[in-house]
């Protein structure tokens, strides 16, 4: 019988890699999500997810704070199914808006790996003997040919996450 030494195990790859440090994307702080103009492009797009996403858990809105109207689906019952995205294009990039409000106090991190963003975010919290964590990741693949190495990502203060992946002009 061949003996197969275990020097096969170090090409095996991890389950859940650990975020890269030179992979990790600067996160840029903002203003407010609905006042901040550095947002207007991409507003409509999260309203409209916002109030799709109260439509399908049957939540009363608010015309005037759609937001908080979120908001209170999200304390009720914090599931990846409810947190809210937004996807748009124009001829220049890809924008992907999510809500990270819930992590804010935690950690969020961007970063681009094989050709795709991934967005994490991780928080705990401790009340008396009582300890939690949640978390969450997404990847994002975008169509047609992005320039990976100048997406930039921003965040809200009120939690709103934006990331820009610039397209690669197309010959004509």
């Amino acid at each position: 019988m061949e003996n197969k030494g275990t020097d096969a195990l170090p090409e095996q790859k991890p389950e859940a890699p650990e975020c890269k440090e030179d992979s990790l994307l600067p996160i840029a702080e903002k203003g407010l999500f609905f006042h901040d103009s550095f947002f207007e492009e991409i507003r409509k797009h999260f309203e409209t997810a916002i109030d799709q996403m109260l439509d399908t858990w049957g939540e009363a809105k608010s015309v005037s704070d759609l937001m908080n109207s979120y908001r209170r689906v999200r304390d009720r019952n914090l599931q990846q199914e409810n947190q809210v995205m937004a996807f748009s294009e124009d001829d220049h990039n890809h924008k992907v808006v999510l809500d990270v409000h819930d992590f804010k106090s935690g950690d969020v991190k961007v970063r681009v790996e094989d050709n795709q963003v991934v967005v994490e975010g991780r928080v705990e919290k401790e009340e008396g003997d009582f300890k939690s964590m949640k978390s969450f990741c997404r990847r994002f693949n975008f169509p047609g040919k992005v320039d990976m190495e100048a997406v930039t990502s921003a965040v809200s203060s009120d939690g709103v996450l934006t990331v820009t992946a610039p397209k690669i002009p197309q010959a004509a």
